[in-house]
């Protein structure tokens, strides 16, 4: 039992808990005692005052009014006082006393005194009267026996009945509050403590083996807010063990396809060094299959590509510069092979304005407006030809709060799967043999420097991105 003892008490809540119950019992036992201190002494007191009163009617029984120093002193020990007055009508009577010197040092009435008066006088006389200062208290007379009746004694035993009154009251209230507080310990420690213990282990055990399925929470069946926690703290602990576990497998699936990806890049390298020869080929069927085979393989290849880098570890930093947002805009045009205004088939058009500036990190953003570019071209050269050239179209806009980026396009508009996945890998490819990784990867860097980046228009005129960027 002594080990189960300290081993509760090395328990910060539970020793916190027992302390505190303990404290909160003796503060509410000090306030039942302040006025039952002062009760007591006027109990005491009205005694005193009671036997007096006896003392002084045997005195007024006898026939001259006169007793023996002997039985005047008897009479005065046995009632505990040192003197008696009796008061009627407009005579006071000094009806007893010793023969030593009356000199009172503090008077108390007791007839009209308010309950913080009686306080203080308890408190003053235990702590600050003298035994040997003789005082006085004035009470009411008992059964008409007179107005009020005074008596003068020494506070010496008065103060002793105090302090042992006192003394029974703080042990009593020190078994008041150990048992007070090892029942309430008990009650909470199984309605409270050891639930919050269960959690704090399993908590403790999830993070060290998440996986595991031990250190999951088995939840009870309570209905108060303990038992809400655990029924959501086990609802999150198999959340999370499902998304490591398929993360995990999806990790182990990634290093495989990443090494089968590898080797099938550069055997498709191979295939298509090999399939250059075919355009030299005279035979018309080679000569017109050659195109669809070239395309088929370098769409395999770019699968592959795309493939490895957005298996990559992503950049852990980006390093923001102000950089010029027109000239960015026509470096992608450039590396897309889209610096034609007019004529032909497709019309890119940058309308950023030329003293624009951005804060982005370069490389990163280049690699948005690439990735967008690019999905508008493919999407205008698979279509079926207009009568008009499309547009691809580059504008932007600058306020207090944000930076808005918009490229839209006047081709066929996406089409209903590539909206559904839209941002998912390998879900979202708006071509036939994409990979669907470039708005994915768009996404990913566009948040990565606080933005948004949203589809607004996408229908048979055309489709929009827009890109916010936080000033």
């Amino acid at each position: 039992m002594r080990r189960g003892i300290l081993k509760a008490l090395k328990s910060k809540l539970s020793a916190r808990l027992l302390i505190l119950t303990a404290a909160f019992v003796m503060l509410a036992e000090v306030l039942i005692y302040v006025p039952s201190i002062a009760q007591y002494r006027r109990t005491w007191l009205e005694e005193r005052l009671g036997s007096a009163q006896i003392a002084a009617l045997a005195l007024e029984a006898t026939s001259s009014h006169m007793l023996s120093a002997d039985l005047a002193r008897e009479l005065l020990t046995n009632a505990g006082v040192a003197a008696v007055v009796l008061k009627r009508g407009d005579a006071r009577r000094l009806i007893l006393r010793g023969d030593m010197a009356m000199d009172i040092a503090v008077m108390y009435d007791l007839r009209a005194a308010r309950p913080w008066t009686l306080i203080g006088d308890a408190f003053e006389t235990m702590f600050l009267l003298a035994d040997d200062r003789l005082i006085e208290v004035t009470g009411s007379a008992r059964k008409g026996s007179g107005e009020y009746v005074q008596i003068m004694l020494y506070p010496g035993e008065l103060k002793r009945a105090m302090i042992d009154y006192s003394r029974n009251i703080l042990l009593l209230s020190i078994v008041i509050s150990l048992v007070t507080a090892g029942l309430v310990y008990v009650a909470l420690t199984g309605l409270m403590v050891r639930p919050i213990r269960r959690i704090t282990h399993s908590v403790v055990a999830f993070r060290q083996a998440p996986e595991a399925l031990t250190s999951r929470l088995n939840p009870s069946l309570r209905s108060d807010e303990i038992g809400v926690v655990e029924r959501e703290l086990a609802a999150m602990q198999a959340d999370l063990q499902t998304a490591l576990t398929q993360k995990t497998r999806l990790a182990n699936l990634g290093a495989a396809v990443a090494k089968i990806n590898h080797d099938l890049r550069n055997i498709l390298a191979g295939a298509q060094l090999l399939s250059d020869r075919l355009a030299t080929v005279e035979d018309p069927t080679v000569r017109a299959l050659s195109p669809r085979f070239m395309r088929a393989i370098d769409r395999a290849i770019n699968l592959c590509a795309a493939t490895l880098a957005y298996g990559r570890a992503p950049e852990t930093t980006l390093q923001p510069t102000s950089v010029n947002l027109h000239a960015l805009v026509m470096e992608v045009a450039a590396a897309l092979g889209l610096t034609r205004e007019d004529g032909g088939k497709l019309r890119f058009c940058n309308m950023v304005d030329d003293a624009m500036t951005v804060m982005v990190d370069g490389e990163q953003f280049f690699r948005v407006l690439m990735n967008l570019c690019r999905n508008a071209r493919d999407a205008i050269e698979a279509a079926p030809a207009k009568d008009a050239p499309c547009d691809i179209y580059v504008t932007a806009r600058q306020d207090d709060a944000a930076t808005v980026i918009e490229v839209s396009d006047t081709g066929p508009g996406l089409p209903a799967a590539a909206r559904a996945h839209l941002f998912e890998p390998f879900r979202g490819s708006a071509t036939a043999g994409g990979s669907g990784l470039g708005l994915a990867i768009a996404k990913e860097i566009v948040e990565a420097h606080g933005g948004a980046i949203t589809l607004i228009d996408n229908d048979a005129a055309g489709t929009m991105f827009r890109i916010t960027l936080p000033r």
